[in-house]
């Protein structure tokens, strides 16, 4: 689901992806965590809370991030007034 998520930030940002991309790489960080491959096992629910609380937050981070970078990359069509 990640790499789809990568793969359309890429798409509609290009190069201005870089700018998102330690984000994305901290979100694929969590989600590992709270679910490890293979016979990894699960963190305590104490810890679980921490992760998913850190989680929301890098999710919230990147999703302002995500939509300065498409405004930096949205041509200026529009005047507001």
């Amino acid at each position: 689901m990640l790499d789809a998520l990568e793969q359309q930030v890429g798409a509609e940002l290009g190069t201005l992806k870089e700018g998102v991309q330690p984000l994305l790489d901290s979100v694929r960080e969590g989600l590992v965590a709270l679910d490890p491959p293979g016979d990894g096992m699960l963190p305590s629910p104490p810890e679980q809370e921490k992760l998913r609380a850190k989680l929301t937050s890098t999710l919230e981070e990147a999703e302002d991030v995500l939509e300065a970078l498409q405004l930096a990359v949205k041509p200026a069509g529009r005047s507001g007034g």
